[in-house]
């Protein structure tokens, strides 16, 4: 793969400055952001909104208008098939530098009936689909902040411009543990995962992957002694760098540069929180996209 100069931007390491996240939830959005949130699901196909998504609304002129731009690029072939590249990349990655075993029977000897084994299956394939999106939209709006640069738009193939046949995820938004809500090991295991994986919350995958919290521990347990290995490491690299190369190919142009972001409406301050934001979910993304991948090759074994 051939990355454009600007690869200088990937950030191989959690951000230094600490972001302040102040998530929009869609039970608190009011008419225009519900509205915002409902065309992203639509356009994105999945039935949550990512969390990413949640903070950056926070900064609601800058989130309509950054939406707005990206919104067309999202909904032709090439978004569609530069996720499915990105999530056929994660595949590769962790199949090739990890020794993946199986959960299957695990799961039946604790007590696991082959309802809730093809349950646990479908959420990981719901995060597993949306997971490249949010982190195509992320970095395109980091990356955008940082450099200011006009991201595709310069044509290409003409199926690139194609729109994508519509899809929808029909099943509601997965039942989530709230980290309130957790109690005893599953309270344990979240703590675990916000200390290793440097996170000052706990993302959806893992809230909704709780609704079976033994499977979760044992699930976790497994992916956990990957985390700090250089393979792991050169994984993230990789995801990061082929999100970043497929902003060229967009078929719209997009641009939210700093200047645009304060004419929008946020002020220099404003401006400078929203990047540490941004940068902590691109970051995190990179590593959440190969985590569910593990998750995903444990339970189809």
């Amino acid at each position: 793969m051939n990355l454009p100069d600007n690869c200088i931007h990937l950030q191989l390491s959690r951000p230094t400055c600490e972001a302040t996240i102040r998530p929009v939830p869609e039970h608190r959005a009011d008419q225009e952001l519900s509205d915002i949130y409902r065309d992203l699901k639509a356009t994105f196909g999945v039935p949550w909104v990512g969390v990413i998504t949640q903070a950056v609304a926070h900064y609601r002129p800058f989130f309509a208008e950054a939406w707005r731009r990206f919104a067309p690029s999202a909904k032709t072939n090439f978004f569609e098939r530069a996720s499915d590249d990105l999530r056929i990349r994660s595949w590769e990655l962790i199949g090739r530098s990890f020794v993946i075993e199986g959960q299957t029977d695990r799961l039946r000897d604790m007590g696991y009936s082959v309802r809730e084994i093809e349950q646990i299956r479908a959420v990981l394939d719901i995060f597993d689909y949306g997971n490249p999106k949010y982190l195509i939209f992320a970095t395109a709006i980091k990356e955008g902040l940082l450099s200011g640069r006009t991201f595709g738009g310069a044509g290409g193939y003409a199926r690139c411009h194609f729109p994508r046949s519509p899809i929808c995820q029909i099943d509601p938004i997965p039942v989530m543990v709230e980290e309130h809500h957790a109690v005893g090991t599953l309270s344990q295991v979240y703590a675990d995962i916000k200390r290793t994986l440097q996170l000052p919350f706990i993302n959806s995958d893992y809230k909704a992957m709780a609704r079976w919290p033994s499977y979760l521990e044992q699930t976790w347990g497994a992916l956990k002694p990957c985390i700090d290995t250089p393979a792991y490491q050169a994984g993230r690299f990789d995801i990061n760098a082929q999100a970043l190369a497929a902003l060229d190919g967009l078929p719209t142009a997009y641009r939210m540069s700093r200047d645009d972001a304060l004419q929008a409406g946020l002020s220099e301050a404003q401006t400078d929180e929203l990047i540490q934001v941004i940068s902590l979910f691109q970051w995190l993304l990179s590593g959440l996209v190969l985590n569910i991948t593990h998750f995903k090759q444990q339970a189809l074994k």
